[in-house]
């Protein structure tokens, strides 16, 4: 997948450009799917690692920090939309205890996992609605 930026194309309106947008796609993928780094990554784009992060270095972005903000993008859209623990996000995102995922996620959001998902309120219905259905399931076993 090579990066390719026509001369008459401007970088997004985001301050992102061509490539960062690129990365964050890729990165989605690649950090659920196994432990990436930007060596492995800079591969997929037919580059070395060093021209990936002089490119990103233009753009205004490094590796680790696009890293982050999708692992920081994945984590809460797992905290919103799934009823999920924190130690199974935790381990979905490659983090080797809950208390490092903890530690990184406060870095990003200023909050605990938890205290996140609470202030969510889409996140507390699906939770109220998983825990009814439970019930029930319980329910009709008994």
């Amino acid at each position: 997948m090579p990066f390719t930026q026509r001369a008459d194309e401007p970088a997004s309106c985001n301050g992102s450009g061509l490539l960062t947008e690129d990365l964050r796609r890729v990165l989605r993928t690649e950090l659920l799917r196994d432990t990436c780094s930007a060596t492995t990554v800079a591969r997929l784009f037919s580059m070395h690692r060093r021209t990936l992060n002089r490119h990103l270095r233009t753009e205004g972005h490094a590796f680790r920090q696009v890293a982050n903000e999708v692992r920081f993008e994945i984590a809460c859209e797992l905290l919103e939309n799934t009823d999920m623990g924190l130690s199974q996000i935790a381990a979905v995102l490659r983090y080797s205890e809950l208390s490092a995922f903890t530690r990184a996620f406060r870095r990003w959001s200023g909050q605990t996992p938890t205290a996140w998902r609470a202030s969510h309120p889409h996140a507390r219905k699906l939770r109220r609605l998983s825990n009814s259905l439970r019930r029930g399931r319980q329910s009709k076993l008994a």
